[in-house]
């Protein structure tokens, strides 16, 4: 599941780190990692063993995956925010169902920066039935939590 942002390690980890309101002298005080040895991770120079990548996501408060560029973190996060709303995925009929209302909500509202892969199928707006069965879903997934 990698996705290729364009982006390097250091890139991502600089982001996280501003991101996150911290220097790199701070994030040195929370991970114990040299600022020296973080300016090099930051530039490119060299790449963090598996420990050092541990630190880094739990000082930074992110996920192991998100610095790594992985498209997991995308589904951490959705998982996440979904979690502390309330609501809980706890088979994969009930998660298909749930992708598939998010999909449709989506077109219905036409929510622009939200795309589908360039692999995926074209896309075609909902039926008003799509819709329906979207708010049943949700019901039903409201009434499983």
């Amino acid at each position: 599941m990698r996705k290729d942002d364009g982006k390097h390690f250091g890139q991502r980890l600089r982001e996280s780190r501003v991101n996150a309101g911290l220097s790199q002298s701070e994030l040195e005080e929370l991970s114990g990692i040299p600022k020296a040895r973080l300016s090099r991770y930051e530039n490119g120079h060299v790449a963090p063993s598996i420990q050092t990548l541990e630190r880094l996501s739990r000082a930074l408060n992110v996920s192991e995956a998100s610095l790594l560029g992985d498209q997991r973190a995308v589904l951490e996060e959705f998982f996440t925010v979904l979690e502390q709303r309330g609501v809980r995925v706890s088979s994969p009929e009930q998660g298909a169902k749930l992708a598939n209302a998010v999909a449709d909500l989506i077109h219905v509202l036409g929510v622009g920066h939200i795309q589908a892969a360039p692999e995926a199928e074209p896309l075609t707006p909902p039926s008003m039935e799509s819709v329906r069965n979207w708010l049943d879903s949700a019901a039903e997934l409201d009434s499983l939590s």
